[in-house]
């Protein structure tokens, strides 16, 4: 299977002004700079042809995964890099397929620069273009050494004022403060700071938006089809890796709405009554699926051709048709194969006539069987359009705690308060109280919201509290 080739995605932000990207490909899907979990919703979203890597989110979120990139190359999409994250990236990622482009990834690439924060800098938000606040290292080198060339600077004042740049933190660095560190060094005078201030105001140099410029040239060059099949880096499947992504992926609803996998999962969870037996069922097939690989069980071609098969019967499909219905369904490539696998060992061991488990939230376990049962767009409109309803109602803020919010979730949804609440949270992988209270109380906000209700305070009784340190470890948790 190979995803629909469609357009070129770049994740841009204070490298380069989106105007002037636009100027040089106007016909490229324009994001803002990626986190982690980005990349693998781009390719879930607009089966991208390319992705351009320039700009990335660290400090305030998780940066973009190394995994993520190959899983996409994985799928025949290219993906280049340069300027910013982009370039660090890619030189991390070259050997995998990734392609590097300017210099800041050929300085990265050859070891001639080493620490991230030589691209890091400040910017504001998308509302105000992701406007530039700070400089980056690579950038004040480039204009002092500009400087340098043009004889307002000699070799080694020029490396005394990198060395104090570079001694700040990148929230601080500013390129017009090497005018004001040239007064520190006992060789300029004031005639000279002067020359080298106006210098530095007027011919700024930026190797971050060259490379930036040169990405978008090459991203127009790159081959009209898919990466071919021989220089495609295989993504083995992890458990992990897919655990871990399935929080921050972000996939959109029949409606528009967009929404993360997990999301849905503890959606679905929350608002149907069936959920035990789902689980059970979930659970058995993993228990099956793993002891089978694990007595190291051989799949031949005809085990997965029946494996195929069977999944395409009960998605209603043609054989033929099930990557494209996967697709739909926001099934990745790789998660695809790992699938026809998993049902490729349980048909060989219901031919044949528990537990083997450990910790996972077997997310695409779960969807897979909403999938498979016809419920999955629901789930994703369903959980999407509550994320939404909540997001914006100020019932959100109500502090009812757990027994309250409980009780009130009771009155307004199909679900009955479990009798051991530890127990019910183990056994639907619903993880810590603090992530149960959490998507408990958008379920609360959202229906009260709805229903119209005046906002209720409440407050927990003694030894009902929820400790709200127990966060999830990823970006878009909970």
């Amino acid at each position: 299977m190979t995803l629909q080739q469609g357009v070129d995605v770049v994740f841009l932000g204070p490298s380069l002004s989106r105007e002037e990207a636009i100027a040089i490909y106007p016909d490229a899907v324009y994001l803002p700079p990626a986190s982690m979990g980005d990349l693998l919703s781009a390719v879930r979203k607009y089966r991208p042809h390319a992705i351009a890597l320039i700009d990335g989110s660290f400090f305030q979120s998780m940066a973009t995964y190394h995994k993520e990139i190959i899983d996409a190359m994985s799928q025949g999409i290219w993906v280049l890099g340069a300027s910013s994250m982009g370039a660090l990236r890619a030189a991390e990622c070259q050997a995998f397929g990734m392609i590097g482009v300017g210099e800041v990834f050929e300085s990265y690439a050859s070891g001639l620069l080493e620490d991230d924060d030589e691209v890091a800098l400040s910017h504001v938000s998308d509302e105000f273009s992701f406007r530039a606040v700070t400089d980056a290292m690579v950038d004040i080198r480039a204009s002092i050494a500009a400087a340098v060339a043009a004889g307002l600077l000699s070799d080694d004042e020029g490396r005394q004022l990198c060395d104090r740049q570079k001694s700040r933190w990148f929230m601080e660095r500013h390129l017009q403060e090497s005018a004001k560190d040239a007064r520190e060094l006992a060789s300029m005078t004031p005639e000279r700071i002067a020359v080298l201030d106006t210098f530095l105001r007027t011919q700024r140099v930026s190797v971050k938006e060259a490379d930036a410029r040169l990405a978008l040239e090459e991203l127009r060059a790159l081959p009209a089809g898919p990466m071919p099949v021989n220089a495609r880096t295989h993504l083995p499947y992890s458990r992990v890796y897919d655990a871990t992504s399935s929080r921050d992926v972000v996939v959109t609803s029949d409606v528009g709405d967009e929404i993360t996998l997990d999301k849905i999962r503890r959606y679905f969870t929350f608002t149907d009554s069936r959920t035990p037996e789902v689980w059970k069922q979930v659970r058995d097939r993993c228990a099956i699926h793993r002891l089978m690989k694990g007595l190291g069980v051989e799949l031949t071609d005809a085990d997965l051709a029946k494996a195929r098969a069977s999944l395409a019967k009960d998605l209603k499909v043609d054989p033929e048709d099930l990557a494209k219905e996967c697709l739909d369904l926001d099934l990745t490539e790789l998660q695809l194969e790992a699938w026809i696998r998993e049902e490729a060992y349980v048909l060989r061991a219901e031919a044949w006539v528990g537990g083997h488990s450990m910790y996972t939230l077997f997310t695409t376990e779960f969807l897979n069987h909403l999938r498979r049962t016809g419920e999955y767009r629901s789930a994703r409109t369903g959980a999407g359009f509550q994320e939404k309803i909540m997001s914006s109602s100020p019932h959100r803020h109500t502090q009812l705690g757990l027994t309250g919010a409980m009780h009130v979730y009771e009155q307004i949804a199909n679900w009955q308060p479990p009798e051991d609440l530890d127990l019910y949270l183990s056994e639907n992988n619903l993880g810590s109280r603090a992530e149960f209270y959490e998507r408990l109380m958008a379920g609360v906000a959202a229906g009260m919201e709805l229903f119209d209700f005046d906002v209720i305070q409440m407050t927990d009784s003694e030894g009902d509290k929820v400790d709200h340190t127990l966060k999830p470890k990823n970006s878009r948790g909970g």
